[in-house]
């Protein structure tokens, strides 16, 4: 295994696979690639964006945290624009030849969830790699 790939969106399921991905990482000498999926909407006249930046400075923030924390001793944070996370985070791990996602079960997508199936639903249909998920 040498690229593993953490989804991160800001909520505690998606930092906890974050310390997951990076404790698996470092045992395996692994790479670590952080994603952050900036959704965004089109409105009828406007695209409106989910996070303000202040919202994706903070989570870049405690990202950077939990890594230097694990002890990960390499690692690359991917910032991508989408109106569809889950395939975000699929074309991500197939760009970066990702050998494992690790994600949260649940995130900031509850509303969305709950009508269209879950993100973490949608990656596990999805990935051509594992993909583990963390509660």
């Amino acid at each position: 295994m040498k690229t593993i790939l953490a989804a991160v969106d800001g909520s505690a399921p998606s930092y906890r696979a974050l310390e997951q991905a990076a404790v698996i990482s470092k045992a395996l000498g692994a790479d670590l690639v952080v994603l952050l999926v900036r959704q965004f909407i089109i409105g009828r006249h406007d695209v409106l964006e989910v996070w303000t930046n202040e919202q994706v400075s903070e989570i870049m923030k405690r990202v950077g945290k939990v890594v230097s924390e694990s002890g990960t001793p390499s690692h690359r944070i991917l910032e991508e624009h989408s109106r569809d996370v889950a395939y975000a985070i699929v074309e991500a791990a197939l760009a970066n030849h990702v050998d494992l996602i690790v994600m949260g079960a649940s995130g900031m997508g509850s509303i969305k969830a709950f009508i269209l199936g879950s993100v973490s639903n949608s990656v596990l249909r999805q990935a051509v790699c594992p993909v583990m998920i963390v509660h």
